[in-house]
Order: C-alpha cells, then sequence, then structure tokens
C-alpha cells in the first residue's frame, strides 16, 4: 500500500482530474473529482485538504465543497480533525476487501445475463479502442477513466444499471488498491486489457460459466495490492 504523507496537496492538479460543467449541479462533480484525486494519489493518505483552499482553487463557493465533502466522509475516503481540519484517510483494508466481495458478486450477476441473451455488444467498441490507446501509452489513469465506463455499460446492457452504481458506491477503498497495483506493474493494465477481451469473446458465444470464472479473476487481482502489503 502507498506510504503516508503529511505535506500539501498540490490542488491545481485537480484541473486535469476532470472539467466542471457550471450548467450541472456542482456537488456531484466535485465528488467525483475528488474521489478520483485520491484514489489517483492527487491527494495522498493523511494530506490536508481545505474547504476554502479547495473552493479557490476550483473556483466555486464552498457549499457544493460541503456537499462532496459529506459523500467523501461515507465513503471513508476523508477524515474531520480538531479545528476543522479535513485529512485524506489512509487506506482501509477492512473496505477494501469489502469493495472486492461485493464488486465480484454484483458483476458475476451481470456476466452470467449477458452470456445468457448474447446482447449486441457493438456499444462497447469506442470504450476498447480507448482503452486500446491507454495501454500503448501506458496511461493507468486513463485506462482506469475507460474501465469504469466497461463496466458500467456492461450492466447497462445487463439491465442493471444499479448494480454498477451500487458497486461504485463501496468500492473506493477497492479502487485505490486497484491504482496501487496498476502503478507498481507496469505491464498490469496490458493484463487488464487482454481480461476484458477475452470475457467479451466467452460472453459473445454465450458460455456463463466461463464469463463468470473471468470476471471474478479480473475482480480478485486487487487481492494482489492487499496481500503484497502484508507482513
Amino acid at each position: 500500500m502507498p506510504t503516508s504523507h503529511t505535506t500539501a496537496p498540490d490542488l491545481s492538479a485537480l484541473h486535469a482530474l476532470g472539467e466542471i460543467d457550471r450548467s450541472r449541479a456542482l456537488g456531484p462533480q466535485i465528488y467525483e473529482v475528488l474521489r478520483l484525486g485520491i484514489i489517483s494519489e492527487v491527494l495522498r493518505p493523511n494530506e490536508s485538504i481545505n474547504e476554502v483552499e479547495l473552493s479557490a482553487a476550483l473556483g466555486i463557493s464552498r457549499t457544493p465543497v460541503r456537499e462532496a465533502y459529506q459523500r467523501l466522509a461515507e465513503d471513508g475516503l476523508i477524515l474531520s480533525r480538531a479545528k476543522s481540519r479535513t485529512l485524506v484517510a489512509p487506506i482501509d483494508e477492512c473496505r477494501v476487501r469489502e469493495g472486492i466481495i461485493i464488486r465480484r458478486a454484483l458483476e458475476r450477476e451481470v456476466v452470467s445475463i449477458l452470456a445468457s441473451n448474447t446482447p449486441d455488444l457493438r456499444q462497447l467498441d469506442g470504450i476498447i479502442a480507448l482503452q486500446r490507446v491507454a495501454v500503448e501509452h501506458n496511461d493507468y489513469l486513463e485506462f482506469f477513466r475507460q474501465d469504469e465506463r466497461f463496466h458500467a455499460t456492461l450492466a447497462d446492457l445487463a439491465g442493471l444499471p444499479s448494480a454498477w452504481r451500487l458497486a461504485h458506491s463501496v468500492k473506493a477503498h477497492t479502487d485505490r488498491a486497484r491504482i496501487a497495483l496498476t502503478a507498481k506493474l507496469p505491464k498490469r493494465i496490458n493484463i487488464a486489457f487482454d481480461e476484458h477481451i477475452v470475457l467479451l469473446d466467452a460472453i459473445k458465444i454465450g458460455d456463463v460459466e466461463r464469463s463468470r470464472g473471468l470476471i471474478s479473476t479480473h475482480i480478485n487481482s486487487v487481492f494482489e495490492a492487499v496481500d503484497d502489503d502484508t507482513p
């Protein structure tokens, strides 16, 4: 797992994680930017994230930041401390494992439905193309973004969009471990990409059991990040 840091974060780096659309509700967008910032370690464990400074850096009022903070606290990604200090939480290994188990159960059902009905998967072609580019450039953060789209689209195609929303709500710490694993293993996104291709092939030919086994292996890889950090 990543080590803890106490230096102040570079808030300007948050702009690279996503643009704010001021025509839409700001709170959910700020939440997603900060969540990705924590997952990608732009905001590192035990760093202080000041509400006033963050609002200024993003050019928004403090109200949507507070809304985002509330959701991040519920996810266990930030901690409130004395004197109105808010810190990025360390990775919680219990939440990592919980997220893996819940996501695995949900996605096994998703691929079972898909393999049983052999749907038109062309909707995934553009995502796969973007993943291939990310792999070629070893851009693990962009690959992570497209990986999220890939799995969300699988759930949509299975008629279970809420399954992905539920998985997303419990896997923040799992994602932190996954990004840490990817950063340590330069070829990890190549493996993940190949796993996506093989999974789609199994779904297309209607092999339910193979699809369930492949998605389990794919998701279980995050256990490596946890186990590698265990003394």
